[in-house]
């Protein structure tokens, strides 16, 4: 530290050095008093990541085995339209020829 031969220098430099150990006792006590606090924090936002994770590995396993199930149902529902076009296949060309005439008379009487 420079010596000084201001007073006012020298006044004010050795006030701030009496007051520096009150706010380091200050600071000290505010930063004991925060720390568990900032723990309980800690804890509980860790724990709702550990929630959060969970939640989403189950949604993600749900997702998965309906996946699963819709693609069977769809290879069942096309097997089954297959086996009924070998079957029948004139009935099927009539039930797709009476669909087409209702959709069309249907969308000529919203637009008309």
């Amino acid at each position: 530290m420079q010596t000084t031969t201001d007073p006012l220098k020298k006044n004010t430099s050795t006030s701030a050095d009496a007051i520096a150990p009150g706010f380091n006792h200050v600071i000290d006590k505010a930063s004991a008093a925060a720390h568990p606090v900032i723990d309980q924090f800690s804890v509980k936002a860790h724990d709702t990541v550990d929630r959060l994770a969970t939640a989403a590995s189950h949604s993600a396993e749900n997702f998965e085995v309906r996946t699963e199930q819709l693609t069977a149902a769809g290879q069942r529902l096309s097997n089954a339209v297959r086996s009924q076009i070998r079957r029948r296949p004139v009935a099927v060309l009539g039930v797709a020829v009476a669909t087409g005439f209702v959709i069309s008379w249907l969308l000529k009487s919203r637009v008309g």
